[in-house]
């Protein structure tokens, strides 16, 4: 989730144009009629019977008016009150969504409130409404700076920072997919993400190389420096490690990839304390690196983002398909509506025809041809509307899809690719602390998806399960999470173990408790599984024994043979 603000204009455009782009009121009807009268004249349009309309809903608040024409009508009247300020009068705020993901109005109500309070803004009057007309749903907020009672204009301080923390938050709160968010000036020098590399990460959703890099190697590379023993060659060594090489381009320093010379960052955007002035100052002038730095192995390395191959091809495949059934579609309707419009105008004609034999003379005759263009008026306006709205819904009932939706819908089906391909798209940026589940080397763990409890799969290849007995189960993509431990989702969660890390011992973390139960289920159930953990591994045994003991002793035997 994104929140920021959007500058007007020098001089502003006035509530009154914000307002109707927020509520996408039509362009004859925002300067020319009053915003009180915009719903009765039907002049902005709300997507209640799900047809495809830009604005999914709308609400005002603190305006005195549910109706937001009304409350738009009463801001102005505020403003209006408010005759010192020469600064613009209004905010605008957006909220934009990852692609695909729509939380429920009762969310998004609850992360506006939140987010104008973090500003100073909760007791201002604003109109809002969620636009649908993108994969990225976003949330348009315009606020009036002018407080209702003290009619101060209030211009926020250090809004972007606010607004990010508020984001970090709410994320958590509501369980939506968790950016990086800058919330002081600090880590927005630090951790920002640079021209290329920002770019890079927006259009593929993997991680960048400068992203790698300050994740990977810029502690050891800060460790090195921090350590002051060695100079340029131990510096030199910590970036060979992570197969990468420092060297010089024009008047600073740049971090490259030793196996890619097209990879390359500056040193200063991994870290300020990484840049050509700071090294020198700690570590004398710039060495290049030595022939026996450059032939040593690396143990870790970065890599290109892997690109999806056949299964992108088949998404391709599908949408220039669905392209092609919506314009064959489109083009029908078009060739209907073209036949129609020269059957009306024939037979119009026709009428006139016949309107010109009947004698009429003065002002009869001009009043008999004047009710025939008035009735044709009508009928050609009616034809537009209804061509209009076919056209509308006929582009609903053909829609497009996109590669994150596709994904989605594949791996919700059991497509083991399409679920790698999801979580190799993005990495999870926060791990919540709860009940987790996996083993050594995860990230080579099998896909799989238990298609017949029909999970719900989340655009960054989570896939949640929820149990009969309340569980919530996210199998991820090194582990599997349990966010609602139940006794069912304590067996579902070492049964995708399992199936995913094959006979690895599973490495469990969280409560006591939670571990407990699982070596409970386990042993109860008698599931051919190993806890890596030898105190743990040895509860589960010892229950499991007494188990068999119980349900196979020589009485219990007699018993179950008698009845």
């Amino acid at each position: 989730m994104i929140a920021k603000r959007i500058l007007t204009p020098k001089g502003g455009s006035g509530y009154r144009r914000l307002s109707g782009y927020v509520l996408n009121v039509r362009q004859e009807h925002r300067d020319a009629t009053d915003p009180a009268s915009w719903t009765r004249l039907g002049a902005y349009i709300l997507d209640t019977p799900h047809e495809g309309e830009k604005v999914a809903w709308a609400r005002a608040i603190n305006c005195g008016h549910e109706d937001p024409g009304w409350a738009v009508r009463h801001i102005l009247a505020v403003q209006e009150r408010n005759t010192r300020a020469k600064s613009d009068k209004s905010y605008h705020l957006v909220v934009s969504f990852p692609e695909g993901e729509r939380p429920a109005r009762a969310q998004m109500e609850d992360i506006e409130d939140r987010l104008c309070d973090a500003i100073g803004f909760g007791e201002h009057q604003r109109v809002s409404a969620v636009h649908q007309n993108t994969d990225n749903w976003h949330l348009h907020v315009a606020i009036n700076k002018v407080h209702p009672v003290s009619l101060r204009n209030v211009t926020p301080i250090h809004d972007h920072f606010r607004l990010q923390a508020a984001c970090l938050e709410l994320e958590i709160k509501h369980g939506l997919t968790q950016e990086p968010h800058t919330v002081d000036f600090a880590q927005s020098r630090e951790r920002k993400a640079r021209g290329r590399a920002a770019d890079f990460e927006a259009r593929h959703g993997g991680q960048s190389f400068l992203a790698w890099i300050q994740e990977h190697a810029r502690p050891a590379l800060l460790a090195a420096l921090g350590a002051g023993q060695g100079g340029w060659p131990a510096m030199h060594q910590v970036a060979a490690s992570y197969d990468l090489e420092l060297r010089l381009r024009g008047a600073g320093l740049v971090i490259s990839h030793r196996s890619d010379s097209r990879l390359h960052v500056k040193a200063s955007d991994v870290d300020r304390g990484l840049s050509l002035k700071a090294l020198k100052d700690r570590l004398g002038p710039f060495q290049a690196s030595g022939e026996q730095v450059q032939a040593g192995k690396p143990g870790k390395r970065y890599e290109r983002p892997a690109p999806s191959g056949s299964q992108y091809e088949a998404f391709q495949r599908e949408r220039e398909g669905a392209v092609r059934t919506r314009d064959a579609a489109l083009a029908g309707l078009a060739e209907r509506h073209r036949t129609y419009r020269h059957e009306l105008t024939a037979w119009y004609r026709q009428r006139l025809r016949q309107e010109r034999t009947q004698g009429l003379k003065g002002a009869l005759r001009r009043e008999s041809f004047q009710h025939i263009a008035g009735e044709r008026e009508k009928d050609r306006k009616a034809r537009v509307e209804r061509e209009r709205e076919e056209r509308r819904q006929t582009r609903a009932a053909h829609s497009i899809p996109n590669w994150q939706g596709y994904l989605e819908a594949e791996a919700a089906k059991g497509s083991a690719q399409a679920l790698a391909a999801l979580r190799s798209r993005q990495r999870r940026t926060r791990q919540l602390e709860t009940e987790v589940l996996t083993a050594e080397n995860a990230d080579q763990a099998r896909h799989v998806v238990h298609g017949h409890m029909k999970p719900a799969v989340r655009r960054d290849g989570r896939v949640i399960y929820r149990v009969t007995d309340g569980g919530i189960v996210s199998d991820e993509a090194a582990h599997v999470r349990v966010t609602q431990p139940t006794t069912a989702a304590a067996f579902l969660a070492l049964s995708l173990a399992a199936d995913r890390f094959g006979d690895r011992p599973l490495i469990v973390n969280g409560t006591d408790a939670f571990r407990l139960q699982l070596a409970a289920v386990a042993a109860i159930e008698g599931m051919s599984i190993r806890f890596a953990d030898p105190a743990l591994e040895q509860v589960r045994a010892s229950r499991r024994n007494t188990f068999e003991a119980k349900h196979h002793s020589p009485a219990n035997r007699v018993a179950e043979h008698g009845r």
